[in-house]
């Protein structure tokens, strides 16, 4: 990809880049057998083995590791219900050795006063003490590790990290913005003044996934972290 600005009528190439997805998650290469035999059926609007066995659905079937034949059983880690995480602390220069790939990202919303003090303290611990905070849950079949942050809007996010051990890694780069020179800003400044200024337009699309789409345009619903803690102070001086 060539990333391009337009600077009085004429484009300015900035750079090229190549846009890859750095990490998928490691899938086993399996293969679904008999129950009975052990044998692979064969497919005919159902599944039909040797030793006799039908079978109307795939789940029916045992799904193994091909070569070593061991069995894959989804075994239940958590329950319906509150899901209880567990909070731990890494400093910032530690984590950056490891690779932080994105499987998905949550939301993140309190309502009492005791929970946006602690979550404000350890956000707070991310921006401003060079820490990272690692989440670490069990879902109905799988374990999850996540990192609470922020994001570019300042939500409050749960980022779902691919576990290394699952992480198929290709090509990344690096960047250290940590010790920047003053001749270095003042080009950046520079710069960054030849970019037009992006409006709302540019954050919507015109594409096929919009096509029979009918949303009204409503302001995002927001909830600030510091009203939650003014609002119980409230409260507790009213009742005082």
């Amino acid at each position: 990809m060539n990333i391009a600005v337009s600077v009085s009528g004429f484009e300015m190439p900035v750079a090229t880049v190549h846009i890859q997805k750095f990490a998928d998650i490691l899938e086993p290469e399996t293969e679904l057998i008999c129950p009975n035999c052990g044998k692979k059926p064969s497919y005919k609007g159902g599944y039909d083995c040797e030793c006799g066995s039908h079978f109307g659905h795939w789940s029916q079937l045992k799904r193994v590791v091909k070569g070593s034949g061991e069995e894959i059983v989804k075994q239940r880690l958590a329950n319906d219900g509150q899901v209880t995480a567990r909070a731990y602390v890494m400093n910032m220069e530690e984590f950056a050795k490891y690779v932080d790939a994105t499987a998905c990202e949550y939301g993140v919303v309190v309502k009492d006063e005791n929970s946006a003090k602690n979550l404000r303290k350890l956000l707070i611990a991310t921006k401003n003490l060079d820490k990272v905070i690692l989440i670490r849950y069990n879902d109905t079949f799988e374990e999850r590790v996540a990192v609470l942050t922020t994001s570019l809007s300042e939500r409050i996010i749960l980022k779902e990290l691919i576990p290394l051990n699952l992480a198929d890694i290709r090509e990344t780069m690096k960047v250290n913005l940590k010790e920047i020179a003053p001749q270095d800003l003042a080009e950046a400044e520079q710069f960054i003044k030849m970019l037009p200024p992006a409006k709302e337009e540019l954050l919507n699309v015109d594409d096929y996934r919009t096509r029979g789409v009918s949303k009204e345009k409503v302001s995002p619903k927001v909830l600030q972290l510091e009203a939650v803690l003014v609002k119980a102070k409230a409260k507790e001086k009213a009742l005082a």
